[in-house]
């Protein structure tokens, strides 16, 4: 059986001064998380840095080493990459996947180096991590991990199909740039849910940018829209749906009379977000 223990003996690193670290956020933010962690976006780089928890700042703190580990949209534990510890900076960096919040009694930046070793297994290696999710922090040498797959290159989800997609608008610059492609591509008639209250808003993507383009357009929360602004919420407080496309045939006011079709099946004037 081959483990995650085997892989740092073998690129020469004591497993002593290792912790291996997996990254899962809440819901809402978790499948950005795992693209930008992949993709090696800064975002990524900041959120593991900045730490409030004192026990995990100490175990971090403590170590030469991280072995980051990041929880992909099918549940699994992949493998990032290694960072050396430098020291710790008794510092507030806000959590790059949340509204700002103030800084905490403990707040703390751990001062990472990325590391070349292991480094072709990014994004490729599955652990099983096994219990204790909460302990999602533990020492290399404690608690080896066996190795379940090695993909052959980094993988992005496939794309789950129109009638099944689903994203916070906030997530939208994130998405694969497959998944932008055909969204950009694509238009019709979308619903926005507000997670909270269940409120609905239909609207339509009509533009060159499609749903992609349309859907930017709400980075402020509200894109204009008058219920919308009155609420006063981010754009993660939204999940978008597409409920239906229209052919290529289609003209503006074809898609803007699926628009008005759909605000009258779901109520969404009456009881939702609509105004007109």
């Amino acid at each position: 059986m081959l483990t995650f223990g085997m892989l740092l003996k073998s690129a020469g690193m004591d497993g002593t001064k290792v912790r291996l670290v997996r990254h899962r956020h809440a819901a809402r933010y978790q499948r950005t998380l795992y693209f930008d962690a992949i993709h090696r976006h800064p975002r990524f780089e900041q959120y593991q840095a900045s730490q409030g928890n004192p026990r995990v700042v100490s175990l971090m703190g403590s170590a030469k080493a991280l072995a980051s580990f990041v929880v992909d949209p099918a549940g699994r534990t992949v493998f990032i990459g290694l960072w050396s510890v430098k020291g710790t900076l008794p510092r507030h960096s806000p959590d790059p996947y949340m509204p700002p919040s103030a800084p905490g009694p403990h707040s703390t930046v751990v001062d990472l180096e990325r590391m070349p070793e292991l480094d072709g297994y990014s994004g490729r290696l599955v652990i099983e991590w096994g219990g204790g999710e909460r302990a999602w922090v533990q020492y290399a040498d404690r608690r080896d991990k066996e190795v379940v797959e090695l993909r052959r290159r980094v993988e992005e989800p496939q794309f789950p199909g129109i009638g099944e997609f689903s994203c916070g608008l906030h997530e939208v610059d994130s998405l694969p740039e497959s998944w932008q492609e055909l969204l950009r591509t694509a238009r019709g008639v979308y619903l926005l849910v507000h997670r909270t209250t269940g409120a609905q808003y239909v609207g339509s993507a009509t533009g060159a940018g499609g749903f992609l383009g349309r859907w930017r357009g709400y980075a402020d929360g509200h894109g204009g829209n008058l219920a919308l602004r009155e609420l006063g919420h981010a754009a993660d407080n939204y999940d978008a749906w597409i409920l239906e496309t229209a052919g290529s045939a289609a003209t503006v006011d074809d898609v803007y009379a699926l628009e008005s079709r759909w605000k009258k099946k779901l109520g969404s004037r009456a009881q939702g977000l609509n105004r007109n």
